[in-house]
């Protein structure tokens, strides 16, 4: 039986290695799972979480990546993917808005591969609808090139639900 490399990985990236760093952990993660006591959740939030969630709830998608990617680039694996997987939603929902179909479904496709790690909720946010919503969307924009933008455009857009 194999081990997991996870806990031997390096908790920071060097310059030049996030990609290839984040590769690796995400094929551990997905082989293993999230292994007892690897994730280590600050005790509070960081204010700039709920700050995201709002503007992201407002439709300023490009705003909430801003906000949060300061907190993504401070935050050691694997926590950091977190960050990222709503950063992915939000640039995924900033390039629908523009009606560019390539970016959106993969910045929502790499979303739906890192939000099944910090369910059902995660520092306060549902990370289950967050999911469940991100899915459906990425389902609405298809395999093909034809995609009727004005009606996607109608619809309302997710939330990003609190949890209680």
């Amino acid at each position: 039986m194999t081990r997991s490399r996870l806990f031997d990985l390096p908790m920071w990236p060097s310059k030049g290695t996030r990609r290839k760093l984040e590769a690796i952990w995400l094929d551990e993660l997905e082989m293993y799972g999230m292994p007892d006591g690897l994730l280590q959740p600050p005790s509070q939030p960081p204010p700039q979480l709920f700050e995201a969630v709002e503007q992201f709830n407002s439709g300023f998608f490009w705003e909430c990546h801003e906000t949060l990617e300061e907190v993504w680039l401070e935050t050691l694996y694997p926590m950091r993917f977190f960050y990222h997987a709503i950063i992915k939603v939000s640039v995924g929902f900033h390039h629908m808005n523009r009606h560019n179909r390539h970016g959106a479904r993969v910045k929502l496709g790499d979303a739906v591969r890192l939000l099944p790690f910090f369910q059902p909720q995660f520092l306060g946010v549902r990370t289950d609808a967050l999911l469940h919503d991100t899915s459906i969307w990425l389902e609405c924009l298809g395999d093909t090139d034809r995609i009727d933008w004005a009606a996607l455009d109608a619809l309302s857009k997710p939330i990003i639900r609190i949890a209680d």
